[in-house]
């Protein structure tokens, strides 16, 4: 077995963008975005029939991750009507790579960048598709470290979404806590790997320790292990250490708020959950207590929106006061996919965290 360090990979590849190593599912497709750095890979998946009014769904993937990681999520929204894009960032899946030491200090605003290139672009496409009078927002999915990495953006404004989904998301409010499954193995692996980004997720082991249940086959770790891109930016997550989010920035930037209709006295049953918070039951990382906190903070700030008349056509009077379980918030949900791990989109039964989205998105 090679010394630790060099069983890893050191340079960008060739060709740079690289080749997919293998084929998509018949009902998805590969484009690519011009961008100013680089090309940068976009997959999309389209309901067969009439065209279709729902929302687009936009999945933003995690540290080491690439659109691909999504397939199956693709897969199953688009055959329940959904138009469905994924993004790979620079450095990850098919699209283009920096150098090694200049991936390694990539900032969270240079890959926010890719991320609100993929959404401007969905957005563009999608308008012309329905040739709609207003621009069509997506919603957004977002995994992991790409969870941060889209609170960022929507914290800054540089997008507005339909809807928010926190895939086993890393929360805004500061993410050490989510790095403590690490805590006393990375000291030892970081200096052996000579400061590799992948020094965590450099075997099978690893990545099925930190990604995956126990009992999850190694046939299906292996299958995201060979998706994984080679190196990562370091500086990216660790911007995500300390808290950079306020809650209502985020909570301001997801429109379209309104009421639903129910059973109330006026007709209504409080407001749609447009922020939804997903942890995977088994999760190591973004653990289940750990979102559920992003949630209560999320929820309150939505309250403090409605307070002050942030959200156009929802008042304080609107909104009901939950007791912080569930669905007691309006406007923020949370949920937890029984038996499933961090990569909930990639486990064998990953259509327990599907159906929960599902069931979300019908609501907006």
């Amino acid at each position: 077995m090679p010394f630790g360090p060099f069983a890893l990979q050191w340079r960008a590849p060739s060709p740079n963008p690289p080749q997919p190593s293998s084929p998509l599912p018949e009902c998805i497709t590969r484009r690519y975005i011009s961008t100013p750095s680089g090309p940068l890979e976009l997959l999309s998946a389209f309901p067969t029939g009439p065209k279709s009014s729902k929302p687009p769904l936009f999945f933003a993937h995690g540290g080491f991750g690439c659109a691909s990681v999504w397939l199956s999520y693709m897969t199953y929204f688009s055959s329940r009507g959904y138009p469905c894009y994924a993004i790979s960032y620079r450095g990850h899946g098919s699209s283009w790579y920096p150098g090694f030491w200049r991936m390694y200090f990539t900032s969270r605003g240079t890959m926010a960048e890719d991320l609100v290139a993929g959404v401007k672009e969905v957005e563009r496409l999608e308008t012309e598709t329905r040739s709609a009078e207003e621009k069509v927002r997506v919603v957004l999915v977002a995994h992991s470290a790409g969870g941060a990495l889209s609170q960022y953006a929507l914290s800054k404004g540089l997008v507005k979404v339909h809807g928010f989904c926190m895939l086993a998301a890393v929360p805004g409010f500061g993410s050490w806590s989510v790095y403590k499954f690490w805590s006393l193995t990375a000291p030892i692996h970081f200096p052996y790997r000579l400061f590799h980004p992948r020094y965590i997720l450099a075997t099978t082991k690893q990545v099925h320790d930190a990604f995956f249940t126990a009992s999850t086959p190694t046939r299906v770790v292996k299958d995201l292990e060979a998706l994984l891109s080679p190196y990562e930016s370091m500086l990216w997550p660790m911007q995500a250490a300390f808290r950079f989010v306020t809650g209502p920035d985020v909570i301001s930037s997801v429109v379209g708020w309104r009421l639903r209709k129910g059973s109330g006295s006026n007709g209504f049953a409080g407001v749609a959950p447009r922020l939804l918070v997903l942890a995977g039951e088994k999760d190591v990382l973004c653990t289940p207590s750990i979102l559920r906190d992003a949630a209560t903070r999320y929820g309150e700030a939505f309250h403090h929106c409605a307070r002050v008349g942030k959200l156009d056509g929802i008042s304080e009077s609107d909104v009901r006061v939950g007791g912080g379980k569930g669905d007691g918030w309006d406007g923020v949900s949370f949920k937890v996919a029984t038996g499933l791990g961090h990569h909930l989109q990639n486990h064998v039964n990953w259509e327990s965290g599907a159906e929960e989205i599902l069931r979300w998105v019908q609501k907006l």
